[in-house]
């Protein structure tokens, strides 16, 4: 039987979207840092630069990781998931520039590095994306939990965009473990990777307006 050059074409060609996404959100915010130098934007950045190589990872893997060995399935698929953690992370470093000083920050820095030394720790042993979600929805809790707040308690721009950023890929999330799917060739990873650009199309429209903690908007 003749293998698929593409295994699962629809689920790498949103992955690549958002990849691509991903990647101009990243180079819009860094480029908004050289202007207002603010921490958060470098921070949510590195942020979209990491979830634009974990998109484009998984693209490999949904859509070509077939053709290669066992071992090397695992690699490619551990190099999608990993930069996860990472993306975590600078969310989360993002959002404590946002509601602490920046002395407070640099106590702070230790909680996401215990977090992110405990991510990889228990992906290396068991890489389900079960696993991934456990990690990522805590942190990105964290986040929306500090947006809502600042959206109502300070009515800081932009933070009620990045709140239903979230919620939205909140949603996506949920859909993707679920695994509710239209079609054969549109399942759970597609749906989850379509709301998952509509979430980051609002936190892109947000994220820019934000500001680190004790600067005026």
């Amino acid at each position: 039987m003749t293998k698929p050059l593409i295994y699962e074409p629809m689920t790498a060609v949103t992955d690549l979207m958002i990849a691509a996404f991903a990647i101009y959100i990243a180079r819009e915010l860094h480029a908004w840092h050289g202007i207002r130098f603010m921490n958060i934007h470098w921070h949510w950045g590195w942020a979209f630069y990491m979830m634009g190589i974990g998109a484009f990872m998984g693209a490999v893997s949904h859509g070509i990781g077939p053709h290669f060995s066992d071992a090397s399935r695992q690699l490619i698929w551990k190099a999608a998931i990993i930069p996860v953690g990472f993306t975590s992370v600078f969310f989360l470093m993002g959002a404590f520039h946002h509601s602490f000083s920046f002395d407070a920050v640099r106590w702070l820095i230790w909680i996401p590095i215990a977090f992110l030394g405990a991510y990889l720790f228990v992906i290396l042993k068991e890489d389900s994306f079960l696993n991934v979600v456990k990690f990522f929805a805590p942190a990105m809790g964290f986040v929306f939990a500090v947006m809502l707040y600042s959206h109502f308690g300070i009515g800081s721009p932009g933070t009620g965009h990045v709140a239903m950023g979230i919620f939205i890929m909140f949603l996506g999330a949920g859909v993707q473990v679920s695994g509710f799917s239209l079609h054969q060739h549109f399942n759970h990873n597609d749906i989850f990777h379509i709301i998952q650009m509509v979430g980051m199309f609002y936190m892109h429209r947000g994220s820019q307006l934000l500001v680190d903690y004790g600067v005026a908007p």
